[in-house]
């Protein structure tokens, strides 16, 4: 099997400045490279940059794949977003490198043992950029989420801060982060009942007030605003942010409350039987969907029954294979519908004129020979 590596990042805090597309393009010639994008891929060679670089240094939110199975997701937030109590423990598939301005999370995966193509990176690409969001706003479970992954196998993980997030209600982007980095849905199902039986710290919902942040900004720091957005045309909240951020605003955070094995690991049975006993209420809703909307149509053929069976006699006239096989489906779904009412004898017995007219007709015939 051939080399295939996929890159994909994206600016979403304003626009790449000429001289950042410039750089850009000298690291890779053949890449798609527009005011807010990057994206290149490889079938030999590869990427004359480290991605976790170029992240840093131009880009919000990227993505990386290759056929042998490596997945990265990149995240990159203003420093101090995510607290030092949640990142400062060490968890396989999640990598926090933290700079003067930023913190750039990395969502990795080794060995995806599933088919995972480009479309597929696009699909997920989607939900990043509100998946950023939601992290900056104070919503922080994709790290709760990989913490559960790593307690699943390991009993000895340190602890994390225990805040009160929703567990039981996920958006479209969340559940996207869960299938794709095979989350265990019953440890996060034992996340909500922990939270629900033990005290915990409250989610705080981050906040700006322009006229407090903007009074105790310095002269030169407003004078870098006022340069940055007079560059790149716009300047946006979340940028505004991370260049006049003097510290961490949650490293200092004192939590009583934690999250740890033995917290979890006695609701991880009861939250399996109840995820059980939900897909199966699922699948059972599913079947009685279809039960129902199949003996509807069915319903709907056996009262046109005899137009339907003139269908049947037109599509044989053609005598030609399309032609079999639309009369074929036509006299089994007309089978089904006269059985569904309880008709089978009438079915027989115009069946057996429909057999008599096309009688020379062989190839039919052979198409019909389980009715027959």
């Amino acid at each position: 099997m051939s080399e295939y590596q996929y890159y994909k990042f994206e600016r979403v805090d304003g626009q790449l400045a000429p001289h950042a597309r410039q750089a850009l393009r000298a690291i890779s010639s053949r890449a798609e490279i527009t005011a807010t994008a990057f994206q290149v891929y490889y079938t030999y060679s590869d990427l004359k940059a480290e991605p976790a670089e170029l992240m840093l240094k131009y880009f919000d939110i990227g993505f990386y794949c290759a056929n042998w199975g490596s997945i990265y997701a990149y995240i990159k937030l203003p420093a101090g977003t995510i607290p030092d109590a949640l990142l400062g423990v060490s968890l396989d598939g999640l990598h926090a490198d933290e700079r003067d301005e930023w913190q750039l999370l990395t969502f990795s995966i080794e060995e995806y043992g599933e088919y995972f193509d480009d479309e597929h990176a696009d699909d997920f690409f989607q939900h990043l950029a509100a998946l950023r969001r939601a992290l900056i706003q104070g919503d922080w479970r994709l790290v709760y989420f990989m913490w559960l992954k790593e307690c699943e196998f390991n009993e000895e993980i340190d602890g994390v801060p225990l805040i009160h997030f929703d567990f039981e209600h996920l958006s479209e982007e969340v559940q996207a982060f869960a299938t794709l980095y095979d989350i265990p849905l019953a440890w996060v199902n034992a996340l909500a009942m922990v939270l629900n039986a033990h005290p915990s710290h409250p989610a705080k919902q981050a906040e700006l007030q322009f006229d407090g942040w903007f009074h105790h900004l310095t002269d030169a720091e407003k004078q870098t605003l006022l340069s940055t957005l007079f560059e790149q045309g716009q300047l946006t909240r979340h940028q505004a942010l991370a260049m006049t951020r003097k510290e961490s605003a949650n490293q200092d955070e004192a939590y009583h409350y934690w999250l740890t094995p033995d917290v979890i690991t006695p609701y991880v049975a009861q939250a399996q039987r109840q995820l059980q006993q939900a897909q199966a209420d699922a699948i059972a809703k599913k079947m009685a969907i279809e039960k129902a909307e199949k003996e509807k149509a069915l319903t709907d053929i056996y009262h046109q029954r005899e137009h339907t069976w003139q269908q049947a006699q037109e599509q044989a006239d053609r005598t030609c294979a399309s032609g079999y096989d639309a009369a074929s489906r036509y006299v089994h779904q007309l089978c089904e519908a006269y059985q569904c009412k309880g008709d089978s004898p009438a079915f027989a017995q115009r069946f057996k004129r429909f057999v008599v007219a096309n009688n020379s007709r062989k190839a039919l015939l052979t198409r019909l020979k389980d009715l027959l």
